[in-house]
C-alpha cells in the first residue's frame, strides 16, 4: 500500500506544547500502529532533489481534508517550523517493497496556503529544503557560509572546514579531486549552499579542463547531510563524517550501483536530452542525487512497430548511469500508478580520462 508519513516540527525559538511528543506539533500518516489506514487524510506532494548549483525551486506538500479551525490556525502558527516526509511503499501490494521507504525531504516551512472551495479544505506547504540561518528564524534569511580556499590548499580541505564551521546538525561526505588545489587566495563568503556550490563548481572546471570533467557538485541527502562529488575517481579524497544512514564515498557508489529491476518501473525510460534519460518508478527513497543506478539486466530495445505490447517485457535501456536529479510526485489516493512515482533523471556514467 502507499505510504507516508509527514511530521511537522516545532523550531527551536518555539515555546514547546508541554503535551507534545519530541517537540512534534502535527504528524499525519498511512498507517495506524503499522497497518493500513483506510481513513487517512489525502497527501500530494511534489519533492524535488537536485545538485545545489542548479537548484530546481521549492518543494510542495497538501493536506486534503482539515477541519476549518485546524486550517486556520495552522496558517499563522506553521511558517518556519521543520518538516519531515517519510514515503514509499507498505506490505500489502504483490510488488511492493518496503525497504525502498524512507525520508525523502527535511526542510524549513516557507509559506503556508490556505484553500476552501466548497466542501473541500486543502493546506498547501511550500518547503525550503536543506539548511536555513540559525540565527534569524527567516527561512530565506542568509547563512553566511565561508570557504577559505587559499593559495596551495586542497579543496577537500576547505570545504571540511566550510561544513565544520557551519554544524547546525549536518554531516558532511567529500569526495572531490586532490587535484583541486587553488593557485591564489580566495576567500568566498556565500549568503546560500547554492551560491556555494556554482562558485565551487566554476572554479573546479578551471582548475580541472579535461571535456570528461563534471565539476564539483554539492547536495543535501539524507536530509542532514552535505554530499560533495566529482567525477574524476583516479584522485578522489575522501573527508567525511557518519551522520545518519551508513555513508560511502563515491567510488563506492560507482562501483556498487543500485539495481532498478524491471518490476520497479511504472514506464519505459526515454531520452529527455542528449546523454540524459528519465527513469519513472514506483514511489521510493533511496535514490539520491549522486548516486549510480544500473538499468534492468536482460534488455532489447523496443523500436519497431511490431513490437507489440505483449513482447515489451523489458527495458529499453541498460547500463550504468549517474543520477543528476530526482522528483517525487505523490497522491496518495489518485488510483494511477502514475500517481505515485519517482522520476530518476540520470546521465551516461563517465570519469575523467586524463591524469
Amino acid at each position: 500500500m502507499r505510504f507516508y508519513d509527514l511530521k511537522i516540527f516545532y523550531p527551536p525559538q518555539y515555546p514547546i506544547d508541554p503535551n507534545a511528543q519530541k517537540n512534534i506539533f502535527k504528524q499525519i500518516s498511512s498507517l495506524k500502529n503499522g497497518v493500513f489506514n483506510p481513513g487517512c487524510l489525502m497527501v500530494e506532494f511534489d519533492i524535488q532533489r537536485f545538485g545545489e548549483s542548479t537548484p530546481k525551486g521549492k518543494s510542495v506538500i497538501s493536506i486534503w481534508g482539515l477541519g476549518p479551525k485546524e486550517m486556520q490556525q495552522a496558517r499563522q502558527d506553521l511558517f518556519g517550523m521543520t518538516v519531515e516526509l517519510w514515503v514509499g511503499m507498505s506490505a500489502g501490494l504483490p510488488l511492493a517493497n518496503p525497504k525502498q521507504q524512507g525520508l525523502v525531504m527535511k526542510g524549513t516551512i516557507w509559506q503556508v496556503l490556505g484553500n476552501w472551495q466548497g466542501t473541500e479544505l486543502r493546506l498547501d506547504l511550500v518547503i525550503v529544503a536543506g539548511p536555513v540561518s540559525q540565527t534569524d528564524p527567516t527561512p530565506l534569511a542568509p547563512l553566511n557560509l565561508t570557504l577559505p580556499w587559499n593559495k596551495g590548499m586542497k579543496l577537500s580541505v576547505a570545504l571540511t572546514q566550510c561544513f565544520q564551521i557551519f554544524g547546525g546538525g549536518y554531516g558532511y561526505n567529500i569526495n572531490v579531486s586532490e587535484r583541486l588545489i587553488n593557485s591564489f587566495d580566495s576567500t568566498m563568503i556565500c549568503s546560500s549552499l547554492a551560491e556555494l556550490a556554482r562558485q565551487v563548481n566554476s572554479l573546479s572546471k578551471r582548475i580541472i579542463r579535461d571535456s570528461n570533467y563534471s565539476g564539483v557538485e554539492i547536495s543535501v541527502v539524507n536530509g542532514n547531510e552535505f554530499r560533495a562529488y566529482d567525477n574524476d575517481f583516479a584522485n578522489h579524497s575522501d573527508s567525511s563524517t557518519l551522520s545518519g544512514p551508513v555513508r560511502v564515498s563515491a567510488t563506492d557508489r560507482r562501483n556498487n550501483p543500485k539495481k532498478i529491476a524491471f518490476t520497479d518501473l511504472v514506464g519505459q525510460p526515454t531520452w529527455v536530452q542528449y546523454g540524459k534519460i528519465a527513469v519513472p518508478c514506483v514511489m521510493r527513497s533511496d535514490i539520491q542525487v549522486g548516486d549510480y543506478i544500473r538499468m534492468p539486466e536482460k534488455l532489447r530495445p523496443m523500436v519497431q512497430a511490431s513490437s507489440y505490447s505483449q513482447f515489451r517485457d523489458d527495458s529499453a535501456f541498460t547500463g550504468v548511469f549517474f543520477v543528476s536529479s530526482v522528483r517525487l510526485l505523490g497522491n496518495s489516493r489518485q488510483p494511477d500508478a502514475n500517481a505515485w512515482v519517482t522520476i530518476i533523471e540520470a546521465q551516461v556514467e563517465t570519469g575523467v580520462t586524463s591524469q
